[in-house]
């Protein structure tokens, strides 16, 4: 093996490292096994793991609620709330970032809004 070969594969471990993914899979009203959900999440694996719980969280309720069976019924007991974003304004990368530097939020409320935003989900804190 060169030193390309050795490069490259230490950079395929790392980037594989940092990457935490779930898969949520269903029984459909047939009888049918499903896969309801694939999420993943690159960045920071200690925060990134409940980005994880939060997608699969909202996905099992979602399948549930269609009239789906899962196994893993403990993703229906989530709390999946967050804390509001500063009045008149929604959650983006960037202020979730500097509120969990700032020490305002635990990773796990970190986790919970990257993947609030990353599915689409963030919206005004209309304060009034």
């Amino acid at each position: 093996m060169n030193i390309r070969h050795i490069l490259l594969l230490v950079i395929i471990l790392f980037i594989s490292g940092c990457t935490t993914s779930g898969q949520l899979y269903y029984i459909d009203a047939k009888g049918n096994e499903k896969l309801g959900c694939d999420v993943e999440f690159v960045g920071m694996p200690s925060v990134d793991k409940f980005a994880v719980e939060y997608a699969l969280s909202l996905c099992a309720k979602s399948i549930v609620k269609k009239g789906g069976v899962i196994q893993e019924e403990h993703l229906l007991m989530i709390d999946t709330a967050i804390p509001l974003a500063s009045c008149e304004q929604a959650w983006t990368h960037e202020l979730a970032k500097q509120q969990y530097q700032a020490k305002k939020l635990t990773k796990k409320e970190y986790g919970y809004i990257v993947a609030n935003i990353d599915l689409g989900l963030a919206t005004v804190n209309n304060c009034t």
